[in-house]
């Protein structure tokens, strides 16, 4: 498990605020609320820090979350409440027929370690599904990563200036599977930390996933933004 998701979850809000996700956020309700306008009932697969949850409960979803890291999890809990959260990987979720919506963001999808092991948690997503509902994957788009260094600087935790700094980059190798290295530096003056290290995504291109998805039997699959470099893929039942 990656140390940005564990050591430094409880940071994870400093470096990458809420706000930044507020548009990819807003998509996904309204999304939800097409399928399920009443009692919508939502899963958000590797909720992280449950800032998204947060915002679905403010727009009237019931909204759930799970995620690997136990840090995560803690950080969520206190934003949404412990009943709403759950430590679980993706590959093992095993409910049937529970949602009207199962979203996952900030390409989670790809930290599948393999073609079967993501057709295997696309096929759980979809049987946990409810009839006529609905899959909505933000996914990674190697075909347009230049592989630029990008810094985000924010305030510390009590408005101090420059204080919060994080450095990304993704490296596309253009490989058969479609690997990409994330390389992340969060630093932050305030608290004395600093961290480094590389993530490494699978299947970081649209095209794997959509045909995943068309395998696992969905026969609506639609893609938003293509051109993108973090596009959206829904795929309803």
């Amino acid at each position: 498990m990656y140390r940005l998701f564990r050591e430094f979850a409880h940071r994870y809000d400093l470096h990458t605020p809420p706000g930044h996700y507020k548009h990819d956020h807003a998509f996904v309700i309204e999304e939800a609320l097409r399928v399920a306008p009443r009692n919508c009932r939502l899963l958000d697969v590797g909720c992280g820090t449950g800032v998204f949850l947060e915002a679905a409960l403010a727009a009237g979803i019931d909204a759930y979350g799970l995620d690997a890291a136990p840090e995560m999890i803690d950080v969520a809990a206190q934003r949404v409440g412990a009943a709403r959260v759950r430590v679980q990987r993706m590959q093992e979720i095993d409910d049937l027929e529970t949602y009207d919506v199962i979203c996952s963001l900030s390409w989670t999808i790809h930290y599948a370690e393999s073609m079967a092991e993501l057709e295997d948690v696309i096929a759980r997503c979809r049987r946990a599904l409810r009839p006529a509902g609905l899959l909505i994957l933000q996914v990674a788009n190697d075909e347009v990563m230049t592989g630029a260094v990008n810094v985000d600087i924010e305030p510390g935790p009590t408005g101090e200036p420059e204080d919060t700094y994080f450095i990304h980059r993704f490296r596309a190798l253009r490989d058969a599977e479609h690997r990409v290295i994330a390389d992340y530096v969060y630093a932050s003056r305030s608290n004395g930390d600093l961290l480094t290290e590389q993530h490494e995504l699978r299947f970081a291109r649209p095209s794997p996933i959509l045909a995943t998805l068309q395998q696992a039997a969905f026969p609506l699959v639609a893609i938003f933004n293509s051109d993108s470099v973090s596009p959206f893929i829904t795929a309803a039942i």
